[in-house]
This record gives structure tokens, sequence and C-alpha cells, in this order.
């Protein structure tokens, strides 16, 4: 029974993890052509928040392995 809780867990982790890395994935929309500053701060804001979640996706997922790891212990 623990070692179906942990798999649960786990893969229920690395499917947060998916779905967080997926919403990174939406397009932005275009620029003009010369984009002024305030769309230059909001263009790095994003990029920023983007990175941001990548790495609280991978850490996500990286849990979720963790988890479904002890399953073998």
């Amino acid at each position: 029974m623990r070692s179906l809780v942990f798999t649960g867990l786990g893969v229920g982790f690395i499917l947060m993890g998916a779905a967080l890395y997926a919403l990174t994935l939406r397009k932005s929309k275009s620029a003009p052509a010369v984009p002024n500053k305030s769309q230059i701060r909001e263009q790095a804001a994003l990029a920023e928040e983007t990175k941001k979640m990548r790495i609280a996706a991978a850490v996500t997922a990286a849990f979720g392995v963790v988890l479904i790891l002890l399953t073998f212990i």
C-alpha cells in the first residue's frame, strides 16, 4: 500500500511539472517594429517569469521522480 501511495504522488507531481512547463510554452504577443520602453520592460519581466516557471517545473518533476524512486527502496 505504501508504494502505491508514493507512486501515485510521484506521478501527480510529474504531471504538475509537465503542466507548469506547458504554461511556459504559450506564445507572446508580437511586438511592434519599434517597441517603447514599457513594452521592453514588459517583455523582460515575462522572460524572467518564464525562467522561474521552468525552474519550478523542473523542481516539481524531480520531486515526483524522487517519490517514485522511494517505492523501489
